[in-house]
């Protein structure tokens, strides 16, 4: 069999295949039909502010929590801020840090596009469990606006507790005082428990404080939940409503709109334990507005979330914080591909095949100015270490360990060493490759023994040349989500590298190499 033809035949069949793949899953989106009841919206937070100074901090909390909403969709911009890793607070709020590298104005634009179905199909109900001591005392404190402790909230909570069976629902008396006989008011109208029951008349998220207030000074745990209310409306803002805790789960509570124990299905949470979206930190001037669209049915997003056995293959189901990670992941055989490019076709060597890919990772989950100091920094004590140790003659393996320790030492300094500079380093900076570095201080060092200084220098600047080119392309993220969507593309990635890898033409770093020989000598003759 020649494999000369064999392998541009496979590289051929992977390229048709691909084609095959990326049409049938265009097809299956399009015909996909949208679930009936099902629906899709976007809101958007519109954010203006200005950073007090270096390091100042804005938390926004992000929609899209209950079994019957489903985030499929999320952008956030933000022009000269460097985000953190999305997190969950202790109420299992998901929020969205940012961090002010300056002092000075910002503006933040974060759209989330939501599907909304009544089946509730996407995860179970979290399941209820006893509260922790700390849970508990925190769901049952006093705050300044909501009084738990005010004469005023225990005089009527003991008018209420009149005449109830001791069997009573206390609970049910507390939502129907607060639905029914406070009364909605104006933005001028009091926001805190205590001057909404003293004055009957309240802001919407007052009769959800005053109801708070009440059932946390009848011992019952009681906490804000803000979100919003996926309908067409007028005026669209948060809105906030009371989850009490039964002993076994928490239930929802809305007095503003009168339901009890359990909301629609597009009653969207954001926060938990609070009335404000946003929560900042060395931030003056803040302008939050909120913006709500209809979006048009979209099979390709509404479609998700059903339980069968192809959806396996659409990896955009997945849970929406595990995008960014995957579509990172999904463009390193294209970084590969970069590095066979520079080696095969340029002629370009480096430490391995792989590091340049590996070292260019690392950087995506880190500011790149810290990372390339960190970089620097653990490179040359790792180089100077290295020299040290040769002249106690380990064995490889004893040798390589002390080196990880050494490059594990430097990465942990340099990170307080940036902290220090007020550079503020993520905790992502440790993500660094500890063991290609440890690899790479090896090999450099060897290198240079057997080669020369030289050239262990010139391979590690053609290493950092093409991790540089390779950062590129994995930062690359609208090619990355592509990648998500339509993963079948890798294989034009694997038939390129096939054909690649029967390459044997002339490298371009041969062509200046071999120069002198393709001039004409000094008589004329070529």
């Amino acid at each position: 069999m020649n494999v000369r033809r064999i392998a541009p035949r496979i590289a051929g069949t992977l390229a048709v295949l691909g084609v095959a793949a990326v049409g049938a899953r265009l097809y299956t989106r399009h015909t996909a039909q949208v679930p009936h009841g099902d629906s899709a919206w976007r809101i958007t937070y519109t954010l203006r502010f200005h950073a007090a100074k270096a390091g100042a901090r804005i938390q926004v909390a992000v929609p899209g929590d209950p079994p019957q909403a489903r985030l499929f969709r999320q952008d956030v911009r933000h022009a000269g801020l460097e985000s953190e890793r999305t997190h969950r607070t202790r109420w299992q709020t998901r929020e969205i840090g940012l961090i002010a590298p300056q002092a000075g104005d910002y503006t933040l634009t974060a759209r989330f596009d939501l599907h909304l179905s009544p089946r509730a199909q996407w995860r179970a109900p979290v399941p209820g469990a006893a509260l922790s001591a700390e849970a508990r005392a925190d769901s049952l404190r006093s705050t300044r606006m909501i009084q738990a402790d005010d004469p005023l909230v225990r005089q009527t909570l003991d008018h209420l507790r009149r005449g109830l069976p001791a069997k009573g629902e206390l609970l049910q008396r507390v939502f129907d005082f607060c639905s029914n006989e406070i009364h909605p008011g104006d933005d001028k109208a009091p926001a805190d428990a205590a001057g909404a029951i003293r004055q009957k008349t309240a802001a919407a998220v007052g009769r959800a404080r005053a109801m708070a207030a009440l059932c946390r000074a009848a011992k019952l745990p009681a906490l804000l939940v803000t979100g919003f209310v996926a309908q067409e409306t007028e005026t669209f803002a948060p809105h906030t409503w009371v989850e009490v805790h039964n002993g076994a789960r928490w239930e929802p509570y809305d007095p503003v709109n009168g339901f009890a124990r359990a909301l629609p299905h597009h009653f969207v949470p954001a926060r938990r334990d609070g009335a404000e979206i946003v929560h900042a930190t060395d931030i003056t001037n803040l302008h939050a507005a909120y913006d709500l669209i209809a979006l048009p049915p979209e099979p390709k997003a509404l479609r998700a979330g059903h339980r069968k056995p192809w959806v396996i293959l659409d990896l955009t189901r997945l849970p929406l914080e595990m995008h960014d990670v995957l579509a990172v992941i999904l463009l390193m055989p294209l970084g590969a591909l970069v590095t066979v490019l520079f080696r095969t076709v340029i002629g370009m060597r480096t430490y391995g095949t792989f590091p340049p890919t590996l070292i260019a990772l690392s950087f995506i989950y880190n500011d790149w100015r810290a990372g390339l100091l960190t970089f620097a920094i653990v490179l040359a004590l790792g180089l100077s270490s290295r020299a040290l140790l040769d002249r106690l003659k380990l064995l490889l393996v004893p040798r390589l360990s002390v080196v990880l320790t050494l490059v594990v030492l430097c990465i942990i300094f340099a990170i307080s060493l940036l902290d220090y500079l007020h550079l503020t380093p993520s905790a992502q900076a440790v993500l660094l490759p500890m063991v290609i570095l440890t690899m790479m201080v090896e090999r450099f060092y060897l290198t240079a023994e057997e080669d020369s200084p030289a050239f262990a220098t010139q391979l590690l600047g053609a290493t950092i040349l093409v991790a540089a080119c390779c950062y590129l392309v994995l930062r690359w993220t609208t090619v990355g989500h592509f990648v998500l969507a339509f993963p079948e593309v890798h294989l034009f990635t694997i038939a390129a590298l096939i054909l690649l890898g029967r390459y044997a033409g002339y490298r371009l770093t041969e062509l200046w190499r071999f120069r002198d020989l393709a001039a004409p000598d000094k008589k004329g003759t070529p």
